[in-house]
Parts: C-alpha cells; structure tokens; sequence
C-alpha cells in the first residue's frame, strides 16, 4: 500500500483489513522477510541450488559500513557469522574452480566484504567477553558452530591464501564468546555420532549439526521442509542430494529463494502463527473484516486435533494454542481451553513442553485471554480457570519492568510484549492489573518519539501500531487525556508511513517481518485513531469472571 497522509475512511481501512485477510490463501506458506543469517547458510550448504548470484547480491547490498549484517543491540553477530562463512566458502570454491554456477560472482567483491566482516567480528569477539546474544533461537548453540567454522577457513588461509584475504592468514583466530555453549552442542553432536535421534526441538536449528545432519534417519519433511526453515533443510539434504528421493524438498528451497530473489527467509511456512496474529489484531480492534472462513475451518479442526505448532514441523506451543482460541471465541466459534493445563507450571504457563530457556510473557498473557473469554461466556465454569487467571496476573505483574514495560522472547521490541500483556490485563477487573496497565500506558505515553512514532531503535510502523493499542484499547489509556493525544500523534505516523516496508524485529534465528501481521497492525491501529477521532471508539469491558479463591 503506497504511502497515505489523508486520513483513511473507515469503509478504507475495512478493505485494507479484507486486503490482507485475502492474502492469507493467496500465500498459504505465508509471507516473511529475507535473513541474512539462513541466506548465508543456504550458500555453504547448498551449492546446487540456482541463482548464487542473487543469495550473494542479497548479502552484499545488505552489509552495513561497519562491515556487519543485521540489527543493532547483539543482533548482528549471528547474521554476520553466517554470511562471512558463506562468503569464505564461496571464495574457496571459487578458487579451487568447484562452484556449480559461478555466474554473478566477482571475487574482489566477494574478499572486500569478508574482511570488512572479519574486522567487526575480531573487534566484537573479544577473549572472555560476553557477546550479548539476544534471546533468538538457538542462538547459545549457533554461535558457537559458525565461530568453529569461521575459524576453520582461517587455519586454512594460513596453508592455502586466497586472493584479497592475505591480511588474514597469519593464524588469527576468533575468540568463542563466555555467553555461547559451545558444551551443549559437542554434547547434542556425541548423541547423534552414537546413533541417537536428534531431538524435535533441534530440527528447526538443524543445520548447527555440522555433517551429522545430512539424511538424518529421525528427522522428516513436513509441508516438504525440514524444520520450517531453508537452512535445516538444506543441511539435510547436503551438497549432492539425490534430485528424485528429496525433489520435493529441493522444490521448497528453490521456490522459497524464487520468493526472494535468491534470499531465503529465517523461517517458511508460518501458516498457523502468522493467520492467528493477524486475524486477531484486525478484529481485536473491532474491524468489521471477511475472514476466509476456510482458515476458521482450519483452525477448529486443528484445535480439536491438540495443542497447534506455529507452522507445520514446529513442535506444539501455548503461545499459537492460546491465541488461536481466543481468537475462535472472538469470532463467535468458543472452543474449550482445556488444551492448555498441560502447560501449566508453578506460577505461570510455559511455552514449551520439555523445558525452555526462558518463559514468555506473551504466552502468559494469551493464555490469560484464552481462559478470560471462556469464562466471560461461560461463568458458571469459571473455578479452575479464575485461580489460573489470578497467577497469571500475579506473574505478570511481578515480570513487568519497573519503568512499566514487559519484555519477550519473540520479539526485539517492547512495545511488541507491552501491547499484548497490557491488553490481556486490562480485561480483567483486578487492582494489581490495572495498576500494571497504566503503568505501562504512562511507559508508552513517555517513550514517544518527536514524529509521532514510538521504536527501540527509531520510529517503524510496527512499534507506533502497537504503542496506539496500549494507549486506545486498554481502559487506562482510554481515560487519560495525555495517552489520547499520543494516540492521535501516532496516527499521523502511521499515515505518512509506506506500508510495504518494515524492520524485522521478530525472533527466529535471525530477526524477520512477519508480513501480514506487520501490515495488518497498522491498519488495525489506524482504525483505532479514526474512531476515537470520531468520538465512536468503544469502551472495553472487563470479562465477567465471578467473585471466589484466586490463589
């Protein structure tokens, strides 16, 4: 959608709602931006694959001048290990003449920007230092696979330079950073040299596996990839897979980099995910929008079925499961939630069942709306599911940031976690709630930006979408002139904003743009702003849960 500075009319923003809502079927693998950190090990891991030129013109115009990839605050290690790896690799095939395709490949290019990324990572991998790895996925055991294999091109310029990198073949090494676990992944390797399975949960990140991940017998395609992701698949395949036992999983890795120009995403499908977040935004916000009832359909038949993944080869989760029936409730079709105590622990919800690094906000706050919408339609069940309520609240509160934000594992921002536990707790008729949302719409009302725009690492559509929720769909907000005006500031943002841009803050194992969210939260914000400016905007009721024991 080109840039707009009217105002949008309602009847617009319905069908910018219906807009994106259609392109949920027109892309049923969904839409996600390109990684520099996946591109990179597609390069190394998949030589056969056309258009090199392409994933190479992708890493090449995405350097930034300091000689890495990536985001800023600790997210640029991993992308820019990946694709100095990659640009290490392809000049040694270059040299030793075995690239299957060298069109599009200019050396000199190739070994500038390899050194200019082997300057930043000498600077940043300091012996003993801490990395600062974000919490992206499987980031403790990628750092130390790409560090190991960075340093092996490096032993090896010392036996066998390569144009252009001569400053970097005197035995320079990089130094493995205190925060990776380099430990868990000698360890996760020892068990598949021995013969054991490689765990589900590895399957996304399982190009870390070095060799061992070639055919692995355990691991399976689903919807013809390994993981949801190219590089695992990639990894599985390997360098010389047979085209008629693996063509459809050479298809998925051919047709996801034709998406891209020859890029790859972090992650592709993300059918559930990506449908439930953006249904959920657009409706939550009051939007009359269609939506394809092929995807309810979907939705309530997987729901039957168990607890959902985030795409097709992910394994099951709270945070999709949750958020998908509340989102059924929202749309008239309730389902039970009695798929979530499964993941219940002592005073809060995990994500994942088997132990996980670190609990998710997030997840905690759509469970709280799973259970809120049950029991605000069905009150005379409420007993088990009000006690579950009050320790979420209480979890979340004590989580809460003590200048009024929450942070999460999905994602950079926090004005992301912010806006879904700040609603969340504002449905419910509680003191310790709302005292933690309005702390958290004071928080958004002081981090606005002079334009109008709110963002951790400068205004970006996303974040002001989400600040103008904290501040117009939350009672607190609704309530203060102050948050009202900041609203309306981020809306004249958002209307001189280019909806077909976006800066990837979500985590995989690189950060990425889920496009339809990204696009449907703006609209859904803006839709927020117009009825406010008309004085129409709805007041929220908290979910009718009755008076008892919340211990």
């Amino acid at each position: 959608m080109p840039i707009q500075t009217t105002t949008p009319s309602a009847s617009d923003l319905v069908l910018a709602a219906d807009e994106v809502l259609a392109g949920l079927t027109a892309r049923p693998l969904g839409e996600v931006s390109a990684s520099e950190y996946e591109t990179g090990r597609v390069i190394t891991l998949a030589p056969w694959m056309s258009n090199l030129g392409g994933r190479l013109g992708f890493l090449l115009g995405s350097q930034h001048a300091d000689g890495t990839w990536g985001a800023p605050n600790g997210y640029d290690l991993i992308p820019t290990l990946s694709a100095a790896e990659a640009l290490l690799t392809v000049l040694r095939r270059w040299e030793s003449r075995s690239l299957p395709d060298a069109t599009g490949v200019d050396p000199g290019k190739l070994a500038a920007a390899a050194g200019r990324a082997l300057a930043a990572l000498r600077t940043r991998l300091r012996q003993g230092r801490s990395a600062g790895l974000p919490d992206t996925v499987a980031a403790e055991l990628i750092t130390p696979a790409l560090v190991a294999e960075v340093n092996g091109h490096l032993d090896r310029l010392v036996r066998e330079p390569v144009a252009g990198l001569d400053a970097w073949g005197a035995g320079f090494r990089l130094d493995l950073p205190a925060d990776a676990d380099a430990e868990t992944l000698a360890r996760v390797r020892a068990h598949l040299r021995a013969g054991g399975d490689v765990p589900f949960k590895l399957w996304h990140s399982l190009e870390v596996m070095g060799d061992l991940a070639r055919a692995a017998a355990s691991v399976r395609t689903m919807a013809d990839a390994v993981g949801c992701t190219p590089a695992a698949t990639a990894a599985w395949l390997g360098e010389r897979p047979d085209a008629e036992r693996f063509s459809h999983a050479m298809a998925y890795l051919e047709d996801t980099a034709a998406g891209h120009g020859g890029a790859v995403p972090t992650i592709l499908p993300v059918t559930f995910f990506e449908r439930i977040w953006t249904i959920n935004i657009l409706i939550g916000a009051g939007i009359d929008a269609h939506v394809p009832p092929s995807i309810v359909e979907e939705l309530e038949r997987l729901l039957d079925a168990g607890p959902l993944p985030g795409a097709p080869g992910l394994p099951p989760e709270a945070d999709t499961t949750s958020t998908g029936l509340a989102t059924l409730a929202r749309l008239g079709r309730m389902r039970k939630p009695d798929l979530l105590w499964e993941f219940e622990e002592g005073d809060h919800f995990c994500c994942y069942l088997g132990g996980e690094r670190t609990p998710s906000e997030t997840t905690n706050a759509h469970i709280l709306e799973a259970f809120g919408e049950y029991v605000d339609r069905n009150p005379e069940h409420a007993g088990r599911y009000r006690n579950a309520m009050g320790k979420i609240v209480r979890w979340l509160a004590g989580v809460q940031h003590q200048d009024g934000f929450w942070t999460d594992k999905w994602h950079a921002s926090p004005y992301y976690a912010t806006y879904h536990c700040a609603t969340a707790l504002d449905l419910m008729a509680d003191a310790e709630a709302e005292n933690a949302v309005r702390r958290a719409v004071e928080w958004t009302v002081a981090t606005q930006n002079d334009d109008g725009s709110w963002g951790i690492w400068g205004g970006t559509g996303e974040e002001t979408a989400y600040a103008v929720h904290i501040l117009l769909h939350t009672r607190p907000g609704q309530a203060d002139p102050r948050a009202r005006h900041a609203a309306t500031r981020g809306g004249h943002f958002l209307r001189g904003q280019n909806r077909n841009q976006y800066t990837p803050m979500w985590h995989g194992k690189d950060v990425y743009s889920p496009i339809a969210v990204c696009r449907a939260a703006p609209v859904a914000a803006l839709y927020l702003t117009r009825a406010h400016a008309e004085g129409s905007l709805a007041a929220r009721r908290p979910w009718r849960v009755p008076a008892g024991n919340r211990r």
